[in-house]
């Protein structure tokens, strides 16, 4: 479990306790508790370390992610993705432009590739969104989770979600999608590279002013793409912590999209 190296979330851990833990060689939860007297604090303050650590080696335990990504802090969190990596689904959506009426959302889920558009099948994701464990994303947490919600009339979402927009940031990596996958030389299919987001809308006004089946069809490539963009990005983030931890196919994830 990757995650049993995680230290940030603990109260009365700082960066210099941590440097002074890792020196000591406590680099996981196992080793703190195997050399408690090298934790770097009180009597009072460990009795509290472990505590916390016993609330979070639960949730571990039971699975529960919901506790997990909230608890666990934006530095550490690629570990729940490494963790999780085989059992997380990727989502992202397309909306109006105008009310921010969700057009199309594509998932990718138990390896598959699902697509679900305006006016034809919407309110499917929902069913699907039923099965998910954790869902990832690129800046949901500010934009694709609230307009989830705000569509389907919902009180919260319903999943777990680790948003890979901060992950990339705390893995030292600035910008939108489209710039890091070029920082880490992720390459879409070339007839979509360039589409943006006004284009996505533009897409779906043909699509609705005149029926055309082509813009409709590239919005849903494009949409694909984002989220099939999204798997790799995490393989990528993974592998810079961990060499090798995650192994995909990545032309056969792109044959989705094709």
């Amino acid at each position: 479990m990757i995650l049993n190296g995680s230290f940030y979330h603990f109260k009365n851990i700082g960066e210099t306790k941590l440097q002074k833990m890792k020196e000591r060689g406590i680099l996981t939860w196992e080793d703190a508790r195997r050399c408690p007297e090298e934790i770097p604090l009180s009597p009072h303050k460990r009795e509290e370390f472990f505590l916390e650590m016993d609330e979070v080696e639960s949730a571990c335990l039971e699975s529960d992610l919901a506790y997990l990504v909230n608890r666990i802090h934006p530095k550490d969190k690629w570990r729940i993705l490494a963790d999780e990596f085989d059992r997380a689904s990727f989502f992202d959506i397309e909306t109006d432009g105008y009310y921010n009426r969700i057009t199309t959302i594509s998932l990718y889920h138990k390896s598959r590739l699902y697509s679900f558009t305006r006016n034809e099948n919407l309110e499917d994701f929902l069913d699907v969104l039923e099965d998910v464990k954790l869902l990832v994303s690129f800046n949901g947490a500010s934009f694709d989770l609230p307009v989830v919600v705000q569509n389907y009339h919902l009180k919260d979402f319903p999943a777990p979600h680790l948003d890979l927009r901060w992950i990339s940031y705390h893995s030292g990596f600035r910008g939108g999608l489209k710039s890091i996958e070029k920082q880490l030389r992720i390459k879409r299919p070339a007839d979509l590279e360039g589409v943006d987001g006004l284009e996505a809308i533009s897409l779906w006004i043909r699509w609705i002013e005149w029926k055309d089946s082509e813009s409709l069809a590239k919005l849903i490539r494009y949409c694909s793409a984002d989220v099939i963009s999204l798997v790799v990005l995490s393989e990528r983030l993974i592998n810079r912590q961990i060499k090798s931890h995650i192994q995909i196919d990545e032309e056969e994830l792109w044959s989705l999209v094709l």
